[in-house]
């Protein structure tokens, strides 16, 4: 099938198929996804403007939040004012990232091996996520005692908002909640200028920025894993939405054939992830997603 605006002939099945791809691992390992997804437009289906790659490959990126905010948020597993902050600062970060990158990242000579050290750190950090997991300590810390507590409800069947978030304290210096009967607080201009520095990046170099927002939520702001996801999913929906919209008014004219046929297959493989990772070692899938990345990497980076 030819594609005008991307100025490509590729089979549907081949579109549906990478698109299921990149939503099964988006949604069994919370990361990669945008990378994969401007991987198949630039290797796969040989698409040479860079500038097309980022918001397509962004808007791939967005089915996934889409279909999951609303089940945490059911589940009152989303801190919501830490999302719009990490979502205020990302909308600033977003604004300015794609507009240097419509204008520094044009050239695919140029694109390619920056987002190959993205690629690199990336792999980088899947590594460290099996090394950490391989060698922690099962020491009781207050995060796991609030994912225990958390766990018991769901468990004994009980209502998960009763154990959920709740908001104790917000104000312009601190703001609390609590979660599995702990409490958790923070500076609010900490998420902010955080969520700035990461949508700078991520719309950028056209991806999510999950790879970055889930690691910052859970070691350096020590949040239990069971409100980061629904968390860093709502915060990426604005800077995305924000990236996309820019690099539009920009004049960049997506090719929503072809993106409508990826996000069919996006959208399978978000609900195939959920259901077959259970059956698949964690540490497997992200080994050998890490070894695809780093040949990745040195691919774009003109090594082999």
């Amino acid at each position: 099938m030819v594609f005008e605006i991307a100025s490509i002939t590729a089979p549907v099945w081949l579109l549906l198929s990478w698109g299921v791809l990149v939503g099964f691992v988006f949604s069994t390992v919370g990361a990669a996804g945008g990378i994969l997804a401007s991987v198949g437009m630039i290797s796969v289906f040989g698409i040479e403007n860079p500038n097309l790659v980022k918001p397509m490959a962004q808007a791939m990126t967005l089915v996934t939040p889409l279909i999951a905010v609303p089940l945490y948020l059911r589940q009152c597993r989303v801190v919501y004012r830490l999302a719009l902050l990490l979502g205020a600062g990302g909308v600033l970060g977003a604004l300015l990232g794609s507009t240097l990158s419509h204008t520094w990242l044009s050239d695919m000579q140029i694109f390619k091996p920056v987002f190959a050290v993205l690629v690199f750190f990336i792999a980088a950090q899947l590594a460290w996520q099996i090394f950490r997991s391989n060698s922690a300590a099962n020491v009781l810390t207050r995060t796991m005692r609030a994912a225990e507590v958390f766990e018991r409800q769901v468990r004994s069947g009980g209502g998960l908002c009763d154990k959920g978030v709740v908001c104790l304290q917000a104000t312009v210096r601190r703001f609390a909640f609590r979660f599995g009967d702990e409490e958790f607080a923070f500076n609010p201009w900490t998420p902010l200028f955080t969520g700035m520095g990461i949508a700078v990046l991520s719309s950028a170099l056209g991806v999510g920025g999950g790879f970055l927002l889930v690691p910052f939520m859970s070691i350096v702001m020590r949040l239990p894993m069971y409100v980061i996801a629904g968390t860093s999913a709502l915060a990426i929906l604005f800077h995305s939405l924000t990236s996309i919209t820019n690099y539009v008014r920009l004049g960049i004219e997506l090719d929503f054939p072809m993106l409508g046929f990826l996000l069919l297959g996006v959208i399978a493989g978000s609900a195939i992830g959920p259901a077959v990772s259970k059956f698949i070692p964690e540490n497997g899938l992200r080994g050998f997603l890490c070894v695809v990345l780093v040949l990745i990497g040195l691919r774009y980076t003109g090594l082999f």
